[in-house]
């Protein structure tokens, strides 16, 4: 046979071979449509990000094709989504992008994405950095996130959420950044976000930002000393600073200004003294009820006496 003949006959049954067997560095087809329906919910129907950006779609493959804003892995599995200041105005769907089940990151900042944070969050349980920062998000952060027990980084700050800030943010256990500024969150700082910044196991709390924010009550007690950056400013929080703040000379005066019922270092204006408790009067109410039984007993007595003489 002619070896040219050959030749082709070989790259023909390789070619063959190459589309039977599936690739390493692809992702399947489900992968693939729920990203790219993902994407659909996210752009809006008349936003034109989508129009800027390549790939997600059905005929090209995110890792080998290098969708703009998608990170794989050696293995060609989708890892991460990175798409910032895409004018994003669509939905952010979970049910879609939580079929991924290998992400690990997810980065929308700087977009316009609206509507709650899904409470279907639960669904992406790999995750270890989400954030959704300076976008039009609105309502409460969801308690579902406790299930995101692999988070590292949570930053939804310069959005419009409102309502308290979730107990079970503080029960993550790997949790080490925390940015909820500029919003409109609500209640007292839960003590667990303080705990975590000295866990027996495990990396602590080391960021936690919150200003710009409609937060009450006083500062629990945070490790001043582990924390790297700390800002509660313009909020509405009173009592005075846990001395460790100041003590630990990490932490100036603009990181809690702003909420007129704070005092003591770092602050310029000191806490007033506690009242001192003055000891009961003699006129004291207690006091006063029992002389008004002795005056009692001692009048009866008297007229008893007076009566009994008489006959005497």
């Amino acid at each position: 046979m002619n070896p040219i003949r050959i030749l082709v006959l070989g790259l023909l049954v390789i070619s063959l071979a190459a589309q039977l067997i599936p690739s390493s560095s692809s992702e399947t087809d489900m992968v693939k449509l729920a990203l790219v329906d993902f994407m659909k919910k996210l752009t809006g129907p008349s936003s034109p990000a989508h129009n800027n950006i390549s790939g997600w779609n059905m005929t090209t493959d995110p890792c080998r094709n290098e969708w703009h804003g998608v990170r794989c892995d050696t293995s060609g599995s989708v890892v991460g989504i990175y798409l910032s200041g895409f004018q994003f105005s669509g939905a952010l769907d979970f049910e879609s992008l939580c079929y991924v089940d290998s992400l690990s990151l997810l980065k929308l900042p700087n977009n316009t994405i609206c509507g709650p944070i899904p409470g279907d969050i639960w669904r992406c349980i790999n995750l270890s950095i989400l954030d959704l920062s300076n976008n039009r998000f609105a309502g409460p952060i969801p308690d579902s996130i406790w299930s995101l027990q692999n988070l590292t980084l949570l930053d939804l700050g310069g959005n419009r959420l409102s309502g308290p800030i979730p107990e079970s943010v503080g029960e993550l256990p790997s949790l080490t950044f925390v940015d909820l500024h500029d919003n409109r969150l609500s209640g007292p700082i839960p003590e667990s976000i303080a705990r975590s910044t000295d866990r027996a196991s495990g990396l602590p709390l080391e960021i936690f930002r919150a200003e710009n924010n409609r937060l009450s009550g006083p500062i629990p007690g945070f490790d001043f000393y582990i924390l790297s950056e700390f800002n509660v400013s313009n909020n509405d929080l009173t009592g005075p600073i846990p001395a460790q703040a100041a003590s630990s000379g990490s932490f100036a005066a603009d990181c809690f200004m702003g909420n007129p019922d704070l005092c003591g270092e770092p602050l310029p204006y000191s806490c007033p003294p506690p009242p001192v408790q003055s000891p009961i009067p003699s006129g004291s109410p207690g006091q006063t009820g029992l002389g008004l039984v002795m005056m009692v007993y001692c009048s009866l007595g008297v007229s008893v006496f007076s009566f009994l003489f008489r006959f005497i």
